[in-house]
């Protein structure tokens, strides 16, 4: 019998509560094939117990005030790079995951090798594919509901798969590369429940997911 992946679900900020991302995520980790931990807590993540994938919908600030404390400081950054880096971790960071962090902080310039400038107010968003076997079958589409159109700078080498276009622009919205031993996808859309299982775009996330895992 095919021994499952393990992956640690990190979720639960002031704009993105658990409960909008909980629902889509058993159509993403199949439960034949993941055995999935959903947590509040950063600290879950430690490098003696490291997980297959960790993905994290969490905003790296603490609550809506802004400024506000960032959680992921140098001690638990040092656990995420040497999960991904040296233990061989796959990590995806999904919309408001790669939100917030600082330009110069490692998880910016080494790990996600994107930086996230700003979104405009929520509109019309569609995605449009690059060619490649993440991508195989997954048609242009729009997304059913408005979304936030996160504005983003690539800050190294990496293969961007997909874009996302909306009347503020076309950016970067899927992109990935090797780390070390591991795997790193960073993906923008997904503010909602409702966007996040959209089917075309539901089909790339599932193939992320696998393919940060191996």
């Amino acid at each position: 019998m095919k021994m499952k992946k393990k992956v640690l679900v990190l979720t639960g900020d002031y704009w993105h509560p658990t409960d909008s991302i909980t629902p889509v995520l058993g159509s993403i980790f199949d439960e034949s094939k993941w055995e999935m931990t959903v947590t509040e807590d950063p600290s879950r993540l430690i490098a003696e117990n490291a997980p297959d994938l960790f993905v994290s919908f969490k905003d790296v600030i603490e609550n809506d005030r802004i400024p506000t404390p960032i959680w992921c400081d140098d001690r638990w950054t040092a656990v995420l790079d040497t999960c991904i880096k040296e233990l061989g971790m796959g990590f995806m960071a999904v919309h408001c995951g790669l939100a917030d962090i600082p330009e110069d902080n490692i998880i910016t310039t080494d790990i996600l090798r994107a930086f996230f400038v700003t979104h405009p107010p929520q509109c019309e968003v569609s995605f449009e594919p690059l060619e490649c076997e993440l991508t195989e079958g997954v048609k242009p589409f729009t997304f059913s509901y408005p979304d936030e159109h996160y504005q983003i700078e690539i800050k190294g080498d990496t293969e961007v798969i997909g874009y996302s276009v909306s009347q503020n622009g076309r950016q970067p919205a899927v992109w990935r590369h090797e780390y070390g031993k591991g795997r790193v996808v960073g993906i923008t859309p997904g503010h909602s429940y409702e966007n996040l299982s959209e089917p075309e775009y539901l089909k790339l996330l599932i193939r992320c997911a696998e393919w940060c895992a191996r």
